[in-house]
């Protein structure tokens, strides 16, 4: 029944011993003396944690940082160092792409193997192999040598046996991203039925946008450590700090702009602070802007921002220089995570090198797709923008509500002397991830249709 315990780890840990060369493991294994030549690795330390019947469990979490051997474990394909572990039920599980599957075998000839070490009797097995390559969908090759399979073959095989097993808990790790689009929404409408019937799903995923999508529950691990269990939404946010900074700067803390709810974007006039002095525009605006208009850098600062994408892409003539820029969401300096539709100020500082008598400043928001979805600039917008002073430093700012789908974006940021001459052209500068507001929807874009039920007609 949902509710019931279907998982309970308690104090697990697992550790592997490392050793500088195979000369060195058996050294220690022959040593006299039982002399050490490994060092220690704690894949995983001190992890309780209970996961109820019928949840989707997303788990996050940087590579090493234990997900693949939580999952191992709880599959019972690794034993723990220390600490406990009780599974209740019969678990599937796709460790690893072709796991368990004997590449002389033929794909039909798999799913019988597979369906006996999952407990399955032969006559168990038969009535379900017509489902199996039905879902498969490998065409003639359900008949060939699995050394024969692609990759996205080999998955599409895994998935479609572990699930006909008719398993009580399902762990994927990773598996899914090897199929293409129309199988993944086939796997993801097979978990929303595995819901419905009360089973639990544990997946494991690098997409935070899946989380929030797909799960009730999500785990967020680092360093081996539990750092978070808890509502899929906020788990994703804690991710995307660590995906930031390496780590998380205010563990356990609500995230930047939820209210206290846990689900609104922060007041668009929260940064308006009571008591602000206004500046020379007439705007109140928060200390950190404030801050950051104040100072002048003559070199660049942009790495410093945890937004920073150190794979962008830049070019230029080189007679100005995007050297520092901020993001602004309420009172929230750089976040990493904003809600989708909401409103945020991109400020740039641009060092003039040379005199440039009309620039033109401007933004892009992409995808990681490369698929923009909104650019704009000041010469479109008809802004007359000021002569670029050599040797001065100047401040822009664009205010742009987000109204597009939740997942990865990516900001470009340019200054221009005309529309063919770029003087400074920063692709892809900032990354930030849009989280899902209740108001669902697909496309690239949020175009906020209304709809109006006029009655039945006579």
């Amino acid at each position: 029944m949902p509710g019931e315990i279907a998982i309970t780890l308690q104090d697990v840990s697992k550790m592997y011993r490392l050793f500088a060369s195979k000369g060195h493991r058996l050294r220690e294994a022959l040593h006299p003396f039982r002399r050490t030549y490994h060092r220690q690795f704690w894949a995983l330390r001190n992890i309780t944690l209970q996961i109820a019947r019928g949840h989707t469990v997303g788990i996050l979490g940087l590579n090493g940082s234990g997900k693949s051997t939580l999952l191992q474990i709880i599959a019972s394909v690794l034993q723990p160092t220390s600490g406990t572990v009780e599974v209740v039920g019969r678990v599937a599980a796709l460790l690893e792409l072709g796991a368990g599957f004997n590449p002389e075998l033929t794909g039909r000839e798999n799913v019988f193997l597979n369906g006996t070490i999952m407990g399955l009797s032969r006559q168990e097995i038969l009535p379900r192999l017509e489902a199996v390559q039905a879902f498969a969908d490998i065409g003639e090759f359900f008949d060939q040598p699995v050394r024969t399979y692609s990759s996205g073959m080999f998955m599409r095989l895994a998935f479609a046996t572990a699930i006909h097993v008719d398993p009580d808990i399902l762990i994927i790790d990773e598996a899914l991203s090897v199929g293409d689009a129309k199988f993944q929404e086939k796997c993801f409408r097979k978990f929303r039925e595995f819901q419905e019937a009360g089973k639990s799903i544990l997946f494991v995923t690098h997409d935070r946008s899946a989380i929030p999508r797909y799960c009730n529950m999500g785990i967020l691990l680092h360093q081996g450590e539990l750092v978070e269990v808890g509502e899929p939404g906020h788990v994703a946010e804690l991710y995307g700090e660590i995906l930031a900074f390496g780590r998380l700067r205010r563990a356990g803390a609500p995230s930047p702009g939820r209210e206290d709810d846990g689900l609104r974007p922060p007041d668009p006039g929260a940064h308006r602070t009571k008591g602000q002095a206004p500046d020379p525009e007439g705007v109140r605006r928060p200390a950190f802007v404030r801050s950051f208009l104040d100072g002048a850098p003559p070199e660049d600062h942009c790495q410093q921002n945890p937004t920073y994408n150190k794979y962008e892409h830049r070019f230029g003539n080189g007679h100005a220089a995007i050297v520092d820029y901020l993001i602004a969401y309420g009172d929230m300096p750089n976040p990493t995570s904003v809600y989708a539709g909401g409103t945020v100020d991109i400020y740039t500082k641009v060092l003039f090198r040379q005199e440039v008598a009309s620039p033109i400043a401007g933004i892009i928001i992409k995808n990681k797709e490369g698929v923009i979805g909104y650019g704009v600039n000041t010469e479109w917008m008809k802004e007359r923008v000021g002569p670029g002073r050599a040797g001065k430093v100047h401040c822009y700012r664009f205010s742009v509500q987000l109204n597009l789908c939740p997942g990865d974006w990516f900001i470009d940021m340019a200054i221009a002397e005309s529309s063919t001459d770029m003087c400074d052209n920063r692709g892809a500068l900032a990354h930030v991830y849009l989280m899902e507001q209740e108001r669902q929807f697909v496309g690239l874009a949020r175009l906020d249709a209304q709809f109006e039920e006029l009655g039945g007609i006579p």
